[in-house]
């Protein structure tokens, strides 16, 4: 236990309430606090933040200039990312988020047309970089080309030259592969209305791939050339499309850079988004289907993946698909690794090898364009065990790792979302048994090293100091430290500043309590209190509260908060107290070593030392008090031996009331390791402990009998 500071905090006086923001660096002032005290917003966190399964992600946005038609690709250059628009401009993204555009395009017509072309679906389809030396890389940019009536799908490259922090094309741009066919520009441009009915570009795929450092791989897209033969045909399953061995179209093909000598990998694909290989060497490849049936397919040389005679999916305006034997099934060819139905509009796709994210490792990390979402694809025992969808509210449309470990997503909103894992403010998440404090060391920040030099001496002296998991919630989570009682919210909004905290401190040998110091163990204040023994402090992302604890042994503490309450005509009321969070102390808080000296070793101090009384603390006390007195739940003093659900002025559940048992240690700890096994339809849910810390826990209670 250590030494208590005494009572000398509870002379500190609060002389101002500092806001500090964190990324401009403003200096606190008093003037700045009243002006936010004023105001009814969140502080948001700046980066915003997004929260996963297993991480927190912190989201830093570039915007770039508005690019017409969707498409356009995103490929890490060094700590840069390098991007190619859809109508084939190019722009260096730097790590500080500056963009610099570059004079040179990406050819895409043989004769510039006398209009702009218009085709939505006419794009810059994927880029890839090759290394040839520290400043110089091959580019390639697999894309659209206009060739009077029809247009063609292309692999061009160049030479990307890289110093003194700046890039330029420093070669001819030269063919490295043209698919066949040209593809008519009616197939390409036919709409009805506002509505693409086949729109040929849409369908490009074009994802490309290192195989080695001679070959390429590219996914090329069938263009809507089964849906404008369905078109021309009238859906007759008796005249289906004939797949022309000699098309490149709905393929995946390799290339071989020496010669441009393209032979065929795999085929029956209709619009390939995505191209990734992992660890072990195996190759994956995302397919946009029609109306359901987006594909996510482990590809192997030599087979037949479907298109255009096996789909999951229909066509759209919710008809069949007439080449389709069965609608619904995938015969007759190779099934799908997994299919979304209905479609998520499947984008691009890469493998999850960053050190950022360990619990992702060797994830498929998947974009979609219709959810807005990144879908996180785990696969075990050759098979997808499960998917989890991260939702941006954006059409992602190419991803990319950097190589520091952050993600990279292009929408086509014209944005980059870049996602890195967010720091942690340790004192609020460094519970070990969270999931958020996993390998966090990297990403720790001290929140009190961010409130500035000049707050409350308080909140100062904590600079650097782990404070421990939380003790309780209420509204804030509250750590006890020392001879401090800490509040701290992340993100915090002016409506918090405006609520009161009430605080109940229960003493160990009450009749040695002054008046004085009695009244302090019961009171309510503000967060801009000037109550000697007060610091606060308010920082972009959050806000803190400090209260120095009273210099004698403690017992108990209850806390929580009264929430304001304005009316529409004007009156303030008050409601609560609400989320009240409780403590009791597992060993006798001692103001000082004098204090301690004065009282021999007791009964509860002996409770105390119990290993129980730690594991009540963590995972009880947040709602349940030890004292006679309620909480969220009923308190637990006396309960082995008390009959369930019959606790005095406490409203139990039918479900424990139907129980008609009373309560020993060992029933009582198989209902604290599962209470729904125990009691069904009991509001009690599990706090996650194991058979050994529930039956301490029961035998802690059972000493406070």
């Amino acid at each position: 236990m250590r030494k208590k500071k005494g009572l000398s905090f509870l002379l500190l006086v609060l002389a101002a309430t500092v806001i500090l923001s964190l990324l401009h660096g403003h200096p606190p002032s008093i003037e700045a606090s009243s002006r936010l005290a004023g105001e009814s917003r969140v502080f948001d966190p700046d980066p915003p933040t997004k929260r996963t399964h297993l991480y927190e992600l912190q989201l830093f946005t570039v915007e770039l200039e508005k690019f017409r038609g969707d498409g356009g690709a995103i490929e890490p250059l060094g700590d840069n990312l390098l991007l190619v628009t859809p109508r084939g401009r190019i722009a260096l993204i730097r790590a500080d988020g500056k963009v610099d555009y570059l004079p040179e395009r990406v050819p895409m017509f043989e004769t510039a047309p006398a209009e702009e072309i218009g085709w939505v679906g006419f794009r810059v389809a994927d880029i890839l970089l090759k290394e040839v030396s520290p400043e110089e890389f091959t580019l390639f940019v697999s894309h659209h080309y206009l060739v009077g009536e029809c247009v063609e799908f292309r692999v061009s490259s160049t030479r990307l030259s890289m110093g003194d922090g700046r890039i330029g094309v420093s070669g001819d741009w030269e063919t490295e592969f043209t698919a066949n066919p040209c593809i008519e520009n009616a197939i390409f441009g036919y709409w009805e209305g506002d509505v693409p009915k086949t729109g040929g570009g849409i369908q490009a795929g074009g994802r490309m791939l290192m195989d080695g450092d001679e070959h390429l791989l590219v996914a090329v897209g069938d263009h809507a050339w089964y849906e404008w033969h369905l078109r021309n045909e009238g859906g007759d399953p008796d005249k289906p499309p004939v797949v022309d061995p000699d098309s490149h179209l709905g393929k995946l093909v390799r290339i071989k850079l020496e010669n441009g000598r393209a032979e065929t990998v795999a085929t029956g694909f209709r619009n390939p988004q995505g191209l990734a290989r992992d660890a072990e060497g195996k190759l994956w490849l995302t397919e946009h289907g029609p109306q359901g049936g987006d594909e996510l397919n482990l590809v192997w040389p030599g087979l037949d993946y479907g298109w255009p005679f096996a789909t999951y999916g229909i066509l759209y305006g919710n008809r069949i698909w007439p080449y389709n034997e069965e609608q619904g099934r995938h015969d007759g060819s190779e099934e799908p690794f997994y299919a979304w139905v209905p479609a998520i509009a499947v984008s691009s796709l890469i493998v999850s090898e960053s050190e950022q994210f360990p619990l992702w490792r060797g994830d498929l990390l998947v974009g979609s364009l219709r959810s807005g979402s990144l879908f996180r694809v785990r696969i075990r025992q050759e098979r997808v065990t499960n998917i989890e969808r991260i939702g941006f509210g954006e059409r992602i449309r190419d991803l990319a790792q950097m190589a520091d470990g952050r993600v990279a997503l292009l929408t086509d909103s014209s944005k980059v979302i870049f996602l890195q894992r967010a720091p942690l403010y340790c004192q609020q998440e460094n519970d070990p048994r969270s999931i958020f404090s996993f390998d966090a060391e990297a990403v720790c920040i001290d929140v009190f090293s961010i409130v500035g030099e000049d707050v409350d001496p308080l909140i100062h002296a904590l600079k650097g100091t782990d404070i421990g998991i939380p003790a309780m919630r209420s509204l804030f989570e509250v750590f006890v430290h020392e001879d401090l009682l800490i509040y701290l919210r992340i993100p915090c909004s002016t409506r918090d500043f405006r609520n009161r905290f009430f605080l109940h401190i229960t003493p160990f040998h009450a009749k040695d309590i002054s008046e004085d110091l009695r009244q302090f163990g019961f009171n309510v204040y503000d967060f801009y209190s000037f109550d000697p023994g007060v610091g606060s402090a308010a920082f972009e992302g959050g806000c803190v509260v400090v209260r120095a604890l009273p210099g004698y042994e403690i017992k108990h503490i209850y806390t929580g908060q009264v929430v304001r309450v304005e009316s529409p005509d004007g009156e303030i009321f008050w409601r609560g107290p609400v989320w009240e969070g409780s403590y009791t102390f597992g060993a006798p808080y001692l103001a000082d070593s004098s204090v301690r000296e004065e009282h021999s070793p007791t009964p509860q101090a002996e409770r105390g030392s119990h290993p129980g009384a730690a594991l009540f603390t963590t995972f009880c006390a947040g709602c349940h008090s030890l004292a006679a007195e309620h909480s969220a739940g009923p308190h637990l003093n006396g309960v082995i031996g008390r009959r369930a659900g019959s606790v005095a002025d406490f409203n139990a559940s039918d479900a424990l009331s139907r129980l008609d048992i009373v309560w020993t240690r060992e029933n009582l700890a198989e209902f604290i390791e599962n209470p729904t096994q125990f009691a069904p339809g009991t509001s009690m849910t599990a706090v996650g402990v194991t058979p050994e810390e529930a039956r301490r826990i029961a035998e802690f209670l059972e000493l406070e009998r």
